[in-house]
């Protein structure tokens, strides 16, 4: 086959979105499917940072990187009308976009219907709710929720959900059962096949006693505040515990660390930025005691597929698809939302518990190698493209 990946950004731009076109995209070529991506030439939308160096290959996937705009502040949404030409020009079987509510997944609808190609969408879908920004921002989305949501998420043949929770969600769109698909996201298992050794992470940042990790973007929305605000009573019962937290910065490190002077844990938080080396970052797993995910919504939760394959116990909010990746009271605990008392008491018993973080650990590297590796993914995937592509043949 020939497939068109559309995207908003792609690594070397981080995040979990990025990082699953990027596997997926290595899976299907390595089974011998033409394959190419359309992007943005951005690093992050949040600071609005281009990349510097780009070419028309990333790690062997041919990437086409289109120059990107946007108004800013609440009325942020990324303009990249040159792809829309190349769209329109580009000859290919099939288009896969991903990330509902940008401007590339609305430029290939409107291209399926003018050129009549067969399309399939993985929304990556977040409630306008569980979005970073303020009121406006989030207003904004309702009102393009209402202009434009059902007839872009009825465009595709096939919508990919990454979980059950996904799919309710998308039911206000009144997509027909029979386009939807259920199709996990996964994780690069040949990574952690060899964890490695925790000593690497903790030399390098001089880290003794416990650990509680926590990886991704620091954005409004992943909870970090209430992580801030747990810390002082897990300090109390675990007192040499370090919370350290990894990813790039959209705009929340300083107030988190204004945050941390403010409830006297500076001393006892670390933010270590976007860790490029990845014997460091799979290191960083291997030397925490326990993986923390307190985030107001997610659709996924990919890295806590990284954590369970490092044989690491999860907590996290009971959220989005939380509770699908996560195998409650086997692989980790949940916790409400917005309750720092109670992730609090999730961690210090986890912390206080070392059978029970190796029995978990232990589960959640199991469950990951069992139902979340890319193979089985793309397996599936293989599958929905051969389904549309058989329909447009009859």
């Amino acid at each position: 086959m020939n497939i068109l990946q559309l995207c908003i950004r792609f690594p070397p731009g981080p995040g979990g979105a990025e990082n699953h076109v990027y596997h997926i995209s290595k899976e299907l070529m390595s089974r011998g499917h033409d394959l190419q991506v359309f992007t943005t030439d951005l690093y992050t939308e949040v600071p609005f940072v281009r990349i510097e160096k780009s070419s028309s290959n990333y790690d062997g996937v041919p990437v086409t990187r289109f120059k990107s705009y946007s108004l800013g502040g609440d009325a942020h949404y990324i303009f990249i009308s040159s792809m829309l030409k190349s769209l329109l020009k580009e000859e290919t079987d099939l288009i896969h976009t991903h990330s509902y509510g940008y401007y590339q997944t609305t430029a290939g609808a409107f291209t399926k219907k003018l050129k009549k190609i067969p399309m399939v969408i993985t929304p990556h879908f977040h409630p306008s709710w569980s979005m970073w920004g303020g009121k406006k921002r989030k207003k904004l989305r309702k009102v393009y929720d209402k202009m434009f949501g059902k007839s872009i998420l009825n465009a595709p043949d096939i919508v990919v959900c990454h979980s059950k929770n996904e799919q309710r969600l998308l039911s206000e769109f009144s997509i027909p059962h029979e386009k939807i698909r259920i199709i996990p996201a996964g994780v690069d298992f040949n990574r952690f096949e060899n964890i490695p050794s925790p000593d690497i992470f903790r030399d390098y940042y001089n880290i003794n006693g416990r650990i509680v990790l926590y990886t991704g973007r620091l954005a409004s929305n992943k909870g970090l505040h209430h992580l801030m605000d747990a810390a002082p009573q897990i300090i109390s019962q675990v007192k040499d515990t370090t919370f350290v937290l990894v990813g790039e910065d959209e705009g929340e490190r300083k107030r988190l660390e204004k945050r941390a002077v403010k409830l006297k844990i500076s001393d006892e938080v670390l933010f270590t930025g976007y860790i490029k080396d990845d014997e460091l970052f799979k290191s960083a797993f291997s030397a925490c005691d326990v993986f923390v995910l307190p985030s107001e919504y997610e659709a996924f939760g990919l890295v806590l597929l990284e954590a369970m394959a490092c044989e690491k116990p999860c907590v996290a909010t009971r959220v989005g698809g939380v509770p699908e990746v996560l195998d409650e009271h086997k692989t980790g605990m949940l916790v409400e939302y917005g309750n720092p008392g109670a992730l609090a008491d999730a961690i210090i018993e986890l912390l206080k518990d070392e059978n029970k973080r190796k029995i978990m650990g232990r589960a959640g590297r199991k469950r990951v190698k069992e139902n979340f590796t890319w193979p089985k993914v793309v397996d599936k995937l293989e599958k929905v493209y051969k389904e549309v592509l058989d329909e447009k043949k009859d």
